[in-house]
Order: C-alpha cells, then sequence, then structure tokens
C-alpha cells in the first residue's frame, strides 16, 4: 500500500484491517510529505468498524516536528469510522506518553501492548466479538 523509508502500511481488505509500521527514520524525518495522503489513500479501501494495528516498537523516540500530521491522522481515522486502534510500543515510555497525549485529543478507541503476539490476540478476539 504505502513504502516509505519513515513507515509501511500495509492491508488486508478481507479482514477489514491495517497495518501502520513506524520505522526508526521517522524520528530524523523533517516532515513526512506523502503521509496524509498515504493514509487517505488507505482508508478509502476500508469499511467502518475497520481496526487498524499500529507497530511503534522501532521508532527512537518521538518527533515533534510531525506532531501535527500524526494529530490529523488520528481525525481521519475517527472520521472513517475505525473500530478499534491497537498500538505496539517498546518498554520506552516516551513514545507511549506521546500517543496517549493524541488519544485524548482524539477520542479513538486504542488499547496498548508492548508486544506483536498480544496485540494481535487482541485484535482477533475483538473481532470475534464484533462479528457476534
Amino acid at each position: 500500500m504505502a513504502y516509505r523509508p519513515e513507515y509501511r502500511i500495509y492491508l488486508d481488505e478481507t479482514l477489514n484491517h491495517l497495518v501502520y509500521e513506524r520505522l526508526e527514520e521517522l524520528t530524523l524525518a523533517p516532515d513526512l510529505p506523502f503521509y496524509l495522503a498515504d493514509i487517505e489513500r488507505a482508508l478509502r479501501q476500508m469499511q467502518p468498524g475497520f481496526t487498524l494495528l499500529c507497530d511503534l516498537r522501532r521508532t527512537l523516540g518521538p518527533n515533534l516536528k510531525v506532531l501535527p500530521l500524526f494529530q490529523a491522522s488520528r481525525e481521519m481515522l475517527l472520521h472513517a469510522g475505525v473500530g478499534m486502534v491497537v498500538e505496539v510500543h517498546s518498554p520506552q515510555p516516551s513514545m507511549r506518553r506521546l500517543t496517549q497525549m493524541l488519544r485524548r485529543k482524539t477520542a479513538l478507541p486504542t488499547s496498548q501492548f508492548t508486544t506483536l503476539e498480544e496485540a494481535e490476540a487482541f485484535l482477533q478476539d475483538f473481532r470475534l466479538s464484533v462479528a457476534r
């Protein structure tokens, strides 16, 4: 879907699911010229109630220069009807605090984990509970 040096976006239309993988290069990026367009293109292929797995483990730290883009993307997710956002963080607390602050600004249904396995298991359970 989107393969940039700073991030990757994958989608699974069958599961109505997006995966966003943030890469270390994002920490040093002065801007992300394609970020919002990439998010918008991915969201056009999703149905309301979709799930999003954000793999943030490889980020070295917060990049405050692009914080307005992250806030805008969260607004886009909300308007697209996201069902659940699951974030996977490294044990480093600074990234988790930053996303918690963003979550307070945009009331997205979000859960945070420190392992990919726990996040995927949570999403599987979430999908099953919604399907009932």
